[in-house]
């Protein structure tokens, strides 16, 4: 560990898990499988708008990442590019507000065309800070703490996140006197405050100057140099197809809520106990994964993140037995859960096992790449909205199910992390 990194590193380090908890709130609140799946549907948005929406909201994330990394690269500096989309993010969020409040009882086939442009936007600004956010985390945070950096992120943001699901619960409810679309405004309010106290928190990251790498590289070099990695890596080239795998079993995750609504009857309002118990489990499990994965376990805490996605339609396909019932639909909530439990795990497993696997020197590219092909490969839930509308939601169940097993398959084959040899981690 250099002396500036260690110097700075409880500075960053909490900084870090201060930016993971507010987006942690904001991705809870704007959740693109309950509340957004929610707001879409009450425009008159079909399933495959749905399913679209989730799509640009994960996608946008990952898909700008190889765009950019040879460029990214020999930058000294990563911050300037993260700085710079995260104005664009703030001003997109931003002009949602009026277009929410001013459109959405008068014309709301324009307030979704509107609504759908500025997240494009917004998504692939994201997308554009995904890549310098992970270098500069590799930068800032030394291999054996970033398992527990992850998983305080999480933890963090979990914890928001029962914030965030109380604060939809009552902005939903009738009781509340809220209508349509005030209460969306509110929370679409709340969502821009936080985004923008995120977002200029993390600039205040005091990143250590790199040596340039790459110098002059051209995209056509980048994308030569990406198909070196997958030929001659075997571990990457297994990570990489797991990670695909698993990013096309989520085809019908935007859909649950909507099917908990539709087929068991559950009011609107629910989606506030369904983001509950999503952060809810999150949050119980943090504690156990960041422990494991900085006490050389983090295969156990991938293992899971893997094991969990194919158990999640099949329970979905049991609960449609019973019916409409509001019990049920309550009950229905431990899908949630158990989702919960298994995204906590992808999400410090996942990237923490990248970092951890990537050559310093090609760091971007290894980033970029993969989040790429898992930019376009998130955009299988419009699929998913497709065959819903076709075919019903036993069929897209069971697709899910088929491909999140494979995805489960393959991440039995890979091997430990560098992190959990203790002597490969110094």
């Amino acid at each position: 560990m250099s002396y500036f990194v260690e110097k700075h590193l409880r500075h960053n380090y909490t900084i870090g898990i201060l930016n993971g908890a507010i987006f942690g709130f904001v991705d809870a609140l704007i959740a693109p499988t309950l509340t957004l799946a929610v707001f879409i549907t009450q425009l008159g948005g079909s399933s495959l708008l749905v399913g679209l929406m989730a799509a640009i909201y994960n996608g946008g994330w990952f898909i700008p990442q190889f765009l950019i990394s040879h460029r990214l690269q020999p930058l000294p500096f990563k911050k300037p590019v993260y700085t710079g989309a995260a104005a664009v993010r703030i001003v997109s969020w931003f002009f949602i507000l009026p277009a929410t409040w001013l459109l959405g009882a008068s014309n709301p086939t324009l307030l979704l065309a509107i609504f759908f442009a500025l997240m494009i936007l917004y998504s692939l600004a994201a997308g554009v800070a995904g890549n310098p956010f992970m270098a500069i985390v590799a930068k800032v945070i030394p291999m054996p703490r970033r398992g527990s950096f992850f998983g305080w992120r999480e933890f963090s943001g979990t914890a928001m996140g029962l914030l965030a699901g109380y604060l939809v619960a009552v902005a939903l409810s009738p009781e509340r006197g809220l209508t349509f679309p005030q209460n969306f405004t509110l929370l679409f309010t709340v969502a821009f405050g936080a985004i923008g106290a995120g977002l200029v928190l993390f600039t205040l990251v005091r990143e250590p100057r790199e040596e340039a790498t790459g110098e002059g590289i051209t995209f056509g070099q980048q994308v030569r140099a990406a198909r070196g990695i997958v030929r001659q890596n075997r571990d990457y080239r297994r990570y990489l197809a797991t990670r695909v795998m698993l990013a096309v079993g989520d085809l019908a995750t935007p859909f649950y809520a909507i099917y908990a609504t539709r087929h068991l009857g559950a009011p609107a309002a629910i989606v506030g106990l369904y983001i509950g118990l999503t952060t809810l489990s999150a949050l119980l499990t943090t504690p156990i994964l960041s422990y494991l994965s900085d006490r050389h376990k983090l295969r156990w805490a991938l293992l899971l993140a893997a094991s969990l996605p194919p158990l999640i339609p099949l329970l979905a396909l049991s609960f449609g037995l019973f019916g409409q019932d509001e019990t049920v639909a309550v009950a229905f909530g431990v899908i949630f859960f158990i989702f919960g439990i298994g995204r906590t795990a992808a999400n410090i497993a996942f990237p923490t096992y990248l970092l951890n696997l990537a050559p310093p020197q090609e760091r971007t590219l290894y980033i970029g790449f993969t989040n790429t092909v898992l930019g376009v490969a998130t955009f299988i839930p419009v699929i998913g909205g497709a065959l819903l509308d076709l075919f019903g939601f036993t069929p897209l169940f069971l697709i899910t199910f088929f491909t999140a097993s494979i995805g489960a398959w393959l991440a039995w084959g890979l091997p430990a992390s560098p992190a959990d040899n203790p002597q490969a981690a110094r």
